[in-house]
């Protein structure tokens, strides 16, 4: 038996458009066709989960299972007085999920993207992690790529509040234990049974290879020369497959390869 998880950002859509990466659609088809178990998972923080998978599959994605951080937060974020950062749309469901938004006395800080951080967000992050009991970040991703730039992802901050804090954080989607877990009992599979696609080496794949998944890079993302990345990263890290795109997953799929 084997399954997948399949991130969504520079995987199955571009960061530029939006749009389905080539492959992506007739992967999802050949998989839901052949009864093949995946989790799409993904570290949206923008929108409602079942507003943004409706939107994946409005794009002609034909998402089955689907699963995002927001289904975690409660249980790693328990405190309600919280200093939140991240785009006003994050910020909105953070408050309709029952979170008082708290930036003098907070309880906790919880961190998500935003590509229009400034150094006095980040002063004020660093103020509010030295007041807070639990620092939070709603993923790890190592990069965060929008509009063909390349900008510090979640765990690139929260690695320098800790260091400004001398604190640690927890962190709720991709690649936390946590997050990963969930989606394996979403499939039912064991870890080693499971093949992880992502557009992000370090934010997504090193951490699932830790957990015995097998590891496919696509270069249609974050990442668009293996060259860039591998040679910082110890043999035993490098992902199983290096593919150019979901059009070249699929074929590797077809041949009984991945």
């Amino acid at each position: 038996m084997k399954g997948y998880f399949i991130d969504v950002q520079g995987t199955l859509i571009d960061d530029i458009e939006r749009l389905p990466i080539n492959g992506a659609i007739e992967f999802l088809e050949t998989v839901n066709t052949q009864n093949i178990p995946y989790v799409v998972i993904t570290n949206n923080t923008k929108h409602k989960s079942d507003e943004f998978l409706q939107s994946l599959k409005e794009k002609g994605l034909p998402v089955q299972t689907y699963t995002d951080p927001f289904s975690l937060l409660k249980a790693n974020l328990p405190e309600h007085k919280v200093a939140a950062f991240g785009t006003q749309e994050f910020l909105n469901i953070v408050q309709s999920m029952g979170y008082e938004l708290e930036y003098e006395q907070p309880e906790a800080l919880l961190v998500s993207i935003k590509k229009e951080y400034t150094n006095e967000d980040y002063a004020l992050m660093i103020e509010c992690g030295l007041k807070a009991n639990n620092l939070v970040g709603m993923h790890e991703t190592s990069l965060y790529s929008k509009d063909g730039k390349r900008y510090p992802g979640v765990g690139a901050i929260m690695q320098m509040i800790k260091f400004a804090v001398n604190k640690e954080y927890k962190v709720v989607g991709k690649p936390s234990f946590t997050f990963y877990e969930s989606a394996r009992a979403m499939l039912g599979l064991k870890f080693d049974e499971i093949t992880i696609i992502s557009d992000d080496m370090i934010g997504d794949l090193v951490g699932a290879k830790n957990l015995k998944l097998k590891t496919c890079l696509v270069l249609s993302g974050k990442i668009k020369d293996e060259n860039e990345i591998l040679h910082t990263l110890n043999k035993s890290q490098h992902p199983d497959f290096i593919c150019k795109d979901m059009a070249e997953v699929l074929e590797h799929f077809k041949k009984g390869e991945l």
